[in-house]
């Protein structure tokens, strides 16, 4: 018995099955590229954005230096933190702060960020902030609690450069105040506290006198971070 084979339909079969495997392959070949890409640019890290290498330790509390402000734990609250109040009270010196002495940090030359969250309150105060080595040498920010913003800067010497201010609102009226810089010194002291200076006067912002008796702001203890930075 003789069978007729139809080589045509046989060749048909063949040729549609290699093509059927080979439009797979390619499929399947720009699935792993789409894959591969998509887990290096999740991975990618911002080049102007610099890493945090360590946390600096920051005195308690009860160790800060208090001159011409009371300080006093409140309710309000962010993210299960309680808030300090600071407030300016009668005195006789011609200044108010609070002040955490003699940070030591890790070597000169290094990037560092300092941090603090901060609201204001009823009275319309605002935040002054001071990097200092040996006075008059010193970085100074005042920033406008109401409005989140920055009010003025100002630098005496060259032991702060290339400094970075940034401005991050939160939940509830809080915000987070950031100055990134290279500081050349083994050593600072970190200044704070509320005032009413204006952008001329940001370089005295801590300066007192009885008309200020009252103000206040509320700042988050926990969120007072010195934190050294990768070069």
């Amino acid at each position: 018995m003789l069978v007729k084979i139809n080589f045509y339909n046989i060749q048909f079969f063949v040729v549609n099955r290699v093509l059927a495997i080979t439009l797979m392959s390619l499929v399947l070949s720009c699935n792993q590229v789409k894959s591969s890409s998509a887990r290096t640019d999740s991975n990618k890290v911002n080049p102007n954005q610099k890493l945090v290498k360590a946390d600096l330790i920051i005195p308690a509390i009860g160790d800060w230096e208090l001159r011409g402000i009371s300080a006093k734990i409140v309710g309000d609250k962010h993210q299960n933190q309680a808030g300090l109040k600071l407030t300016i009270i009668d005195h006789d010196e011609p200044y108010s702060f609070v002040a955490i002495n003699n940070i030591k940090i890790g070597y000169m030359g290094g990037n560092y960020r300092i941090t603090i969250v901060a609201k204001n309150t009823v009275e319309v105060t605002r935040l002054g902030l001071r990097v200092q080595e040996a006075y008059p040498n010193r970085f100074d920010a005042v920033y406008d609690l109401k409005n989140q913003s920055i009010v003025g800067t100002f630098k005496q010497g060259e032991f702060v450069q290339n400094e970075v201010i940034k401005v991050e609102p939160l939940e509830g009226m809080w915000c987070r105040y950031t100055i990134d810089a290279e500081i050349k010194s083994s050593y600072f002291r970190l200044i704070f506290g509320p005032t009413d200076a204006s952008k001329k006067q940001v370089s005295i912002w801590e300066a007192y006198d009885n008309s200020k008796n009252g103000q206040d702001i509320l700042i988050l203890p926990e969120s007072l971070k010195v934190q050294e930075l990768e070069n």
